[in-house]
């Protein structure tokens, strides 16, 4: 429902841009990561070990960032959905029918909202 609902488009657009760079970048992450670790490993067999101790630490940075941003990213699309779950509730409430022959006014006005044709919980 969240994604039909004709609301602020810029939310949908953003998750839709994070899941393309999600998609994207993972596999460049990796990719990378297992390179530089290839890398620090070939120089410490030739015994360069500051420009191996540079290639360990690019992986490092590179791991961090991707997962800080994974993790902000994922954290602020979940407030935007529990913030429209919080304003867009839709309740209706269903009354049971009324025994009596004679109805009462607030059967009257239970009827009338139980046959709106919006998308609703019943509760």
């Amino acid at each position: 429902q969240w994604l039909k609902d004709p609301g602020p488009r810029n939310e949908k657009r953003t998750l839709f841009c994070d899941m393309v760079c999600f998609l994207f970048i993972t596999p460049l992450a990796a990719i990378s990561g297992w390179l530089c670790l290839r890398g620090a490993q070939d120089h410490l067999q030739f015994n360069s070990r500051l420009e191996a101790i540079g290639l360990i630490a690019l992986t490092i940075a590179l791991f961090t960032i991707y997962v800080l941003w994974t993790l902000v990213s994922f954290r602020y699309h979940c407030q935007l959905y529990s913030e429209w779950r919080r304003t867009n509730q839709k309740v209706r409430l269903m009354i049971p029918a009324s025994r009596s022959p004679h109805p009462l006014p607030h059967s009257l006005l239970s009827a009338k909202l139980l046959k709106k044709t919006a998308d609703e919980t019943t509760v």
